[in-house]
């Protein structure tokens, strides 16, 4: 499980004349487009809601990661956000939903378009106080959690789940659940093995290395269980389960002897990468696009892309309905206390709206992060 603090999310609309079968990739490819980085810069994944007409899709930076040990990746089921059941049918209600896991706080908002939430918060939980002292309560930390949350989504009242991230499998379905302030189970959601395979945070080639063996280990389990039907269920049986350890003690023995070789590569890839980092951006860009949202209501301006220049400059190409939001929107960010300069640029005005390009230039130091961790 991935804390909630570490994703960017949103909520697309899925279009209705879209054929059946290609939902995942328009939900990627509109997540590409709202995404200052490419998708094999990120671990990402999505959700439909049972109609099909909306997918929640969410991304975190790869590097967030690095401290990960990704080599249990490939012996675990899945590889999913801590989140996962505030996007669950059941998790809607009147109000909003305010998930405490082990590393995290998340908020959700729901509307009457879909299951799914219309809107996400999180934040991560503190374990240590400044300066060696002990960390705030978890109920201090949570209600300084609510009200930030009631602010940024509009919610007025909040349900509060407990989560329990560790699944229970019942054959191809893996089931959650999550407790009140009474310890008294309040939820309890199930998610089938294709709706994990969306969520699943994994590369698509391990995802579909581990669907292979999966498909693999189901066809050989059935011959075994054919074949044993057939002959004698208990002689065949101690002799395949004979053969399986042995097969199974040979190639943990092969896995040993390489392990030392295995561990050296991924030493240099860590290096490797790590080298490319200090050499890109250190960006906070998900934290800009967020700080510009509110912004960007009243007048309502859709952004359509997002560049960066540097570890200050954010480029946006937008459009607004005419030339008076643009004009309204510019004053707006010219006020903003951690922007230094903004540039318009590429204006086209149209009936149907104006385009154009904003080049913001952050004031330094407003959104760089050191690597300690401290802003």
């Amino acid at each position: 499980m991935a804390p909630a603090h570490w994703f960017f999310c949103r909520r697309i609309e899925i279009p209705s004349d879209l054929e059946k079968g290609e939902e995942e990739g328009f939900a990627l490819l509109e997540l590409e487009n709202v995404s200052p980085f490419p998708l094999d810069h990120l671990h990402y994944g999505f959700r439909l809601d049972k109609a099909g007409r909306y997918a929640f899709v969410f991304a975190a930076y790869k590097r967030r990661f690095e401290k990960v040990d990704q080599a249990a990746w490939k012996r675990g089921d899945a590889v999913l956000p801590d989140f996962l059941l505030g996007l669950h049918a059941n998790a809607k209600g009147e109000d909003g939903l305010a998930l405490v896991t082990e590393k995290s706080f998340a908020a959700f908002s729901y509307d009457e378009k879909s299951e799914l939430p219309a809107a996400f918060y999180a934040e991560a939980r503190e374990f240590d106080g400044p300066d060696g002292e002990e960390a705030p309560s978890v109920k201090s930390q949570l209600n300084r959690f609510e009200s930030i949350a009631k602010s940024r989504l509009g919610v007025s009242r909040f349900r509060i789940w407990y989560a329990n991230t560790e699944a229970k499998w019942v054959g191809p379905t893996a089931w959650f659940g999550a407790v009140d302030s009474s310890e008294s189970p309040v939820a309890k959601v199930d998610f089938s093995r294709s709706q994990l395979w969306k969520a699943d945070l994994r590369d698509p080639e391990q995802i579909e290395q581990a669907q292979k063996t999966e498909r693999q280990n189901a066809l050989l389990w059935k011959g075994v269980g054919g074949l044993a039907a057939l002959i004698a269920i208990i002689v065949l049986g101690e002799v395949y389960w004979g053969l399986s350890s042995a097969y199974l003690s040979y190639r943990n023995s092969e896995i040993a002897e390489r392990a030392p070789l295995v561990e050296e590569i991924q030493g240099l890839q860590v290096t490797s990468n790590t080298l490319r980092d200090f050499l890109e951006s250190d960006l906070k860009p998900f934290d800009m696009i967020e700080a510009l949202l509110p912004l960007q209501q009243h007048p309502n301006i859709i952004y359509r892309k997002f560049e960066t220049e540097g570890p200050d400059v954010l480029v946006i190409d937008a459009k607004a309905a005419n030339q008076t939001q643009v004009t309204e929107f510019k004053k707006r960010l010219d006020r903003f206390d951690k922007i230094e300069s903004v540039e318009l640029s590429k204006q086209v005005n149209k009936p149907t709206g104006s385009t154009f390009t904003a080049t913001i230039r952050f004031k330094f130091g407003a959104f760089y992060q050191l690597a300690g961790g401290t802003q």
